[in-house]
């Protein structure tokens, strides 16, 4: 059994020309990922109509002067405007990863999100982490479908 799981392995078709892959990563990029203008970050579009958007930040104003509420709102906010690019409206967004430096400050992130999504919210993940970039307390990733 071993043997014929090795062999499926090796009988993988090489990757698309237009792929690059980091080596340092999992992640495989498309000549398409581009940065937004709303962030540095870029999104990586599906044929599966599913839209992942990278981990969103707030601004270094908003992370040097704003609470845990107003950093996620912030951070969901630059996700509403990228996804907007994408033709996607929040209720589009199924599920996001919420990484916070303090997980004390859940509250403040539920909080956030009861105010940015009218109703139906998309499921979450919160993860504890040591650092983020800006110095952000909270930093948010999604995935989107086309509807």
């Amino acid at each position: 059994m071993a043997e014929s799981k090795a062999q499926a392995r090796n009988a993988v078709e090489p990757a698309e020309t237009n792929e690059q892959t980091n080596i340092d990563s999992n992640v495989t990029r498309y000549e398409g990922d581009q940065p937004t203008e709303h962030s540095v970050y870029g999104k990586r579009q599906q044929d599966s109509q599913l839209l992942f958007f990278d981990g969103q930040v707030p601004d270094a104003d908003t992370a040097r002067n704003g609470d845990v509420q107003e950093q996620t709102l912030a951070a969901l906010d630059q996700i509403r405007a990228i996804a907007a690019d994408s033709g996607l409206e929040p209720h589009d967004l199924l599920r996001t990863t919420v990484y916070l430096t303090e997980m004390d400050q859940l509250p403040a992130v539920k909080q956030a999100y009861a105010a940015f999504f009218d109703g139906q919210r998309p499921s979450r993940s919160v993860v504890g982490v040591a650092s983020l970039p800006n110095d952000a307390a909270v930093q948010i990733e999604a995935t989107g479908v086309k509807r």
